[in-house]
């Protein structure tokens, strides 16, 4: 079979992110098949001949996400039987909250030609472009990727998140500022100190990009007069101070 499919990170959203091999595949690309959060700029490094199919999904859309990913599928192994190059385009890393293991199993099942391609994800990104330290000497030795969902009706890993803060070190949250305001009282109701700060970083390395800075113990205010936009990250912890203003 002569056809390749791509599964690329296109990083946080800044073109200049990208890997030199990522931007290869996009300019050779047959077919690209982007997630909602990849930036026009990105897309628009694709050879104009390409065909471009949207497969994403954003906040509340009322998509069936497993109906969506067996269409995916389908468009995968259709365009492979063409003999097409096909880039499979996420933001930030394929592996990182983004779907890739079922894509890579799918087209291992199908005896497909597949590879993978990594991508900044926005969390290492949003990190580095503030100067939010993740780790650092004599402060903290680890961090933790979370998101806000919920499980039976509590946030699936509070006690994990509990424990990662009590030790210094920060957790970042992808896909959580709609339920923060509720996240920020479970932790303080764990003994989380209300001064642990709190980092809101909207649309990283976009347009429009900004930075919320607060605490557990005023986020919600702060949510209120400010409204930082989505996509949004959040990174709490007693270290989590934002050396780049």
């Amino acid at each position: 079979m002569s056809s390749l499919i791509s599964i690329v990170g296109a990083g946080p959203g800044d073109p200049e992110l990208l890997t030199i091999k990522a931007l290869k595949r996009i300019q050779e690309a047959d077919c690209i098949l982007h997630d909602a959060l990849v930036s026009d700029e990105i897309l628009n490094l694709a050879s104009p001949q390409a065909e471009r199919i949207y497969v994403g999904k954003i906040y509340q859309d009322g998509q069936n996400q497993t109906d969506r990913q067996e269409w995916i599928n389908q468009l995968i192994i259709e365009l492979a039987r063409k003999g097409k190059k096909v880039v499979r385009l996420k933001s930030g890393d394929p592996m990182i909250f983004g779907r890739g293991a079922e894509e890579i199993r799918f087209c291992i099942e199908n005896g497909l030609n597949y590879e993978a391609i990594p991508g900044v994800t926005s969390a290492l990104g949003a990190a580095s472009l503030h100067g939010i330290p993740l780790t650092e000497r004599g402060k903290n030795s680890m961090v933790l990727f979370g998101t806000g969902h919920y499980c039976e009706g509590d946030f699936c890993d509070l006690e994990t998140f509990v424990s990662v803060l009590k030790s210094g070190s920060p957790v970042v949250f992808f896909m959580g500022l709609n339920k923060l305001v509720r996240l920020a009282g479970r932790l303080m109701e764990q003994a989380i100190s209300p001064e642990t700060k709190v980092q809101i970083l909207s649309k990283v390395s976009q347009t429009g990009s900004s930075a919320t800075e607060g605490t557990l113990g005023n986020i919600s205010q702060l949510l209120e007069t400010q409204k930082p936009p989505m996509p949004a990250l959040v990174i709490i912890g007693k270290n989590a101070e934002r050396l780049i203003k």
